[in-house]
């Protein structure tokens, strides 16, 4: 399997390098499942918790909606949308929670998702199917996938008659794929099916741009690929559908509309949220077609570097059109009778080799995700490479 891409220049050495706390003894390729904060925005976050410490009833009582207003603004103008059709929540899952609870259904109706969804949403939309008499579906994926137009058309010839809600990832957790979704959102909308798009790892990874998409639910996670502090997500609901949409946490302002509910949600750390204004102009400052552009090509190189190493089928095409800033590599048969399960494996790399990636079991066969991000280096890549081969030698 010949390997025709290079990896990235990185953008930053030395003393230059945005600071993280990230220990630098561990190989630390996961940067897709919780980000990482650099110092300075940490820094930034403790001073607003000890500000709020010292009034709290002042800021986190009566100026809540004004400390949050310069995030909200900060996001609608890099996300392409309106501050007030933007709502804070800790995170993707619990904005599609408060979706689903929001949302009414009858019994025979069908939500639909896909294969790859991440398993949190798959339990709560069981949950919410179970309330309702209804049932929830899962539409597989073709693996390996050959081209963007396979999976829309895939996904689009699922939806049948019975369907309400369509629920998919815009980038899969598992998989690492970039749905898309752009034809399937105009089917939905022919077709009168909401849909809701999980965009976990969309914002920082890839460009979004929320009004031209217009899906009826679009959330995401501000603390995977944008540098906020953990505990910051949003959820953006298009108009139609806005008044209806209440927060998972249904609180004292429930009726007064989509922005009053979401602005208070009852006690919380809502320091995520305050400094989400400061990580945004962070990205900005770095230059987001860099950061994304760098960060692409190195999960590319990464991709088909582990894909030669380990001699296996890519799940994707190489040339990276279906990838963003990770890339999952399926691990080859041999590995299975070395370990008794992944999370043996995955103890392996990260107590014997001190490596931190995920190690995914999915559709029957084990795999590692890999993340790309301007603190990684190719040699990140080519450590996990070698140390996969000592685990389980060809």
């Amino acid at each position: 399997m010949p390997q025709a891409i290079a990896p990235p220049a990185p953008l930053w050495t030395g003393e230059s390098a945005p600071a993280f706390l990230l220990d630098p003894s561990i190989t630390y390729l996961n940067h897709g499942s919780f980000g990482a904060v650099p110092v300075e925005l940490m820094d930034s976050q403790e001073r607003w918790r000890r500000a709020i410490e010292s009034r709290p009833i002042e800021l986190l009582g009566r100026r809540v909606s004004e400390l949050m207003a310069p995030s909200k603004r900060a996001v609608a103008e890099l996300l392409h949308c309106q501050p007030a059709e933007v709502g804070f929540v800790t995170n993707a899952t619990e904005a599609i929670n408060g979706v689903l609870a929001s949302l009414q259904f009858e019994p025979g109706d069908e939500l639909l998702t896909t294969s790859h969804v991440y398993n949190a949403i798959r339990q709560a939309m069981k949950w919410t199917a179970r309330r309702w008499g209804a049932s929830v579906r899962e539409c597989p994926l073709p693996l390996p996938c050959r081209s963007a137009d396979e999976l829309a058309r895939t996904i689009i010839d699922a939806l049948r008659p019975e369907t309400r809600l369509l629920v998919i990832d815009h980038v899969t957790s598992a998989t690492a794929l970039i749905l898309p979704i752009e034809p399937i959102i105009a089917v939905c909308r022919q077709r009168g099916i909401p849909l809701l798009i999980d965009g976990a790892h969309a914002p920082g990874m890839i460009p979004v741009d929320l009004a031209a998409l217009d899906a009826d639910f679009y959330t995401a996670n501000l603390h995977k690929w944008l540098f906020v502090p953990k505990g910051c997500g949003i959820l953006r609901v298009s108009e139609a559908w806005r008044s209806r949409i209440h927060p998972a946490v249904v609180s004292h302002f429930l009726g007064e509309g989509f922005e009053r509910e979401f602005d208070w949600q009852g006690t919380r750390d809502i320091s995520p949220w305050v400094v989400a204004a400061e990580a945004l102009d962070f990205f900005r400052r770095l230059g987001p077609e860099r950061v994304m552009s760098h960060n692409h090509a190195l999960a590319c190189w990464a991709h088909a570097h582990l894909c030669e190493r380990l001699d296996s089928e890519p799940l994707s095409p190489l040339d990276g059109s279906l990838l963003g800033s990770m890339a999952t590599v399926r691990l080859p048969e041999r590995f299975r009778p070395k370990f008794e399960s992944i999370e043996a494996l995955g103890a392996h790399l990260y107590e014997k080799e001190r490596i931190e990636v995920p190690v995914i079991d999915f559709e029957g066969h084990w795999h590692v995700r890999v993340s790309a991000q301007i603190y990684n280096r190719p040699h990140d890549y080519e450590r996990l490479g070698e140390a996969l081969l000592r685990a389980a030698p060809a």
